[in-house]
């Protein structure tokens, strides 16, 4: 017995020298085709292999480096819309700070998701503080020295891990493993975009070595010799020799002496070489499309590439269809294994990839703040520029003819005073006698309505804002299986959230307030339900207010309570 754990004490310990991602003596690696799987082409083709590969390394940095760049902070929504950060969250300190010793956040995110774009699976351990459970430290582990097995009984994941500091393999438990993975077929890890090309990828190894072989030999495909009079075979491999040192590397263009009667004739390179050499371009822009990248990101020529006028809306597209899905996938990932609850939540910033041109943000910013939902503090800190002092840039400003639905509906003229209108020069109403106003007074039964029925057109808008927000917080209150205290809260919330956004009389908010109550009893019911495990009756409930209540609340608002 003793014999038997020397041998394995021993392999343990060899293979912790070895480094990289050498798997354990008993993995079924070494039982399988040595040094990856073969393709088509006959290369053998693995994660380190396949970094040989220009493309694959600079597809690889490209991700990597995009989603390290993105700052990740831990948020909380505010009861009246919105979200802040909470900063002492120790997951936040995590993300955002120190997720170790010896990391940055930019090198521990640019290593893990190296590791999900070349073997599919990244796994760091979480260090947590006994006394207190809090998450101290993640630590990055090498995806080829964890395996993943499922517990029968309770389906719950466990990982083992083949430790090369200490020689030792050793179970994790999945509360312990922050685990990214990329899509795949089976639960428990993610697919290798590397096993999955194996025949892309093979090719293009392919090719690369005969191109290399063939720049060994000066670009030169070979020669035919004839004649020479060689007295026997061994004259003739020394000629043969000596004349391929003459001719090739350093010694191209040199001059040689032969026998008499040697003919030596060049073989040109023949079409299905050329052909063979040119393809490494189409091999390069496959290997883009497997990766998710856009060629000119890595330098790829695709066909059309990106100049100054089209580069901005390239940018945008990176950022929606390969930045976006893997920011989603740190999100998701961060929730499930590091934030217990839904109070608090992980997201990432990609504002500054999509910030635009100078003077396109400009344009913007201008119009945010002549329309109010922006202040000048609010551009200057989206510039990284420090407020306005004394508070001058915080005020938000609109336009003077601006008014509330209600008091349009009133016929109340708004002069340039304010919003509220200013005295005019026969009372203190701010009313007029001219020609404009009598007929606005005087307009038909007919007119009015359509008048009214625009206004709710306009109304539809804020009140889909309004219900928009209501969906959302059910749906949280659905996922916490809220009781009756929680769903009374947020439904005050949501009546003074709707009296925020329109200028009701107090029929109207009374009308308001019945309506809310009555949904947030009916909310409770539903939730209340024990043969509905997962809130499935109020899913279908909510989906019907999101797709009913916004006309209803425009007509409200508008129309006024009946």
């Amino acid at each position: 017995m003793k014999l038997i754990s020397g041998i394995f004490e021993g392999a343990l310990k060899l293979r912790a020298d070895m480094g990289g991602g050498a798997p354990a003596p008993w993995d079924n690696f070494w039982y399988g085709p040595a040094g990856g799987h073969a393709s088509a082409a006959g290369m053998r083709v693995t994660a380190d292999t396949s970094k040989r590969l220009g493309t694959v390394i600079a597809c690889v940095s490209a991700k990597s480096r995009q989603l390290a760049s993105l700052p990740f902070k831990v948020y909380k929504d505010n009861p009246r819309g919105g979200k802040r950060v909470i900063d002492n969250h120790p997951v936040h300190r995590l993300i955002y700070f120190k997720p170790n010793r010896w990391q940055t956040p930019f090198e521990f995110k640019q290593m893990m998701q190296g590791h999900v774009e070349l073997r599919g699976n990244a796994y760091a351990e979480i260090i947590i503080d006994d006394r207190t459970g809090i998450p101290l430290e993640l630590v990055p582990l090498h995806p080829d020295r964890v395996k993943v097995e499922v517990i029968k009984s309770s389906g719950d994941l466990r990982y083992v891990y083949n430790d090369p500091l200490t020689g030792t393999t050793r179970v994790i438990l999945q509360e312990e493993m922050f685990h990214l993975r990329d899509w795949s077929d089976v639960m428990a890890v993610g697919q290798s975009r590397i096993s999955m090309a194996l025949d892309v990828l093979g090719v293009a190894l392919a090719r690369q070595d005969y191109i290399g072989r063939f720049l060994k030999n000066d670009s030169r495909s070979g020669f035919i010799i004839t004649g020479g009079n060689f007295r026997n075979k061994g004259e003739e491999d020394d000629f043969i020799e000596s004349f391929q040192r003459s001719t090739t590397g350093s010694n191209r263009g040199r001059a040689i002496y032969g026998p008499n009667g040697l003919d030596v004739k060049s073989i040109g390179v023949t079409p299905v070489d050329a052909q063979l050499i040119e393809g490494h371009k189409a091999s390069q822009v496959e290997i883009c499309t497997i990766f998710n990248v856009l060629p000119h990101l890595v330098g790829v020529d695709a066909g059309k590439a990106a100049t100054y006028a089209s580069v901005e809306q390239f940018n945008i597209m990176n950022a929606v269809q390969s930045v976006l899905p893997m920011a989603i996938m740190w999100e998701q990932a961060i929730q499930r294994c590091l934030i217990s609850g839904f109070r608090y939540y992980a997201k990432a910033s990609l504002a500054s990839l999509l910030r635009g041109d100078t003077a396109s943000r400009f344009a913007a910013y201008h119009v945010a703040i002549g329309d109010g939902w922006m202040s000048q503090d609010d551009v200057r800190e989206a510039e990284d520029m420090n407020p306005i002092p004394n508070g001058v840039g915080a005020n938000y400003w609109r336009p003077v003819n601006w008014a509330p639905l209600k008091q349009l509906t009133n016929g109340t003229t708004v002069k340039s005073g304010g919003p509220g209108g200013s005295p005019g020069k026969d009372g203190k109403d701010g009313s007029s006698d001219n020609d404009d106003d009598q007929a606005d007074e005087t307009g038909g039964g007919g007119d009015n309505s359509a008048h009214l029925e625009r206004l709710k057109l306009l109304a539809v808008d804020s009140a889909a804002r309004c219900v928009r927000r209501e969906v959302s917080g059910v749906q949280r209150l659905i996922q916490q299986k809220a009781g009756a205290w929680e769903i009374s809260e947020f439904y005050a919330e949501q009546v003074r959230f709707i009296n925020t956004v329109f200028t009701l009389d107090a029929a109207q908010q009374l009308a308001v307030k019945m309506a809310c109550d009555d949904r947030a009893q009916h909310l409770t019911m539903l939730l209340g339900d024990e043969d509905d495990e997962f809130g499935a009756g109020a899913q279908v409930w909510i989906e019907n207010v999101a797709a009913t209540e916004p006309i209803k609340l425009a007509a409200l608002a508008v129309e006024g309570a009946k």
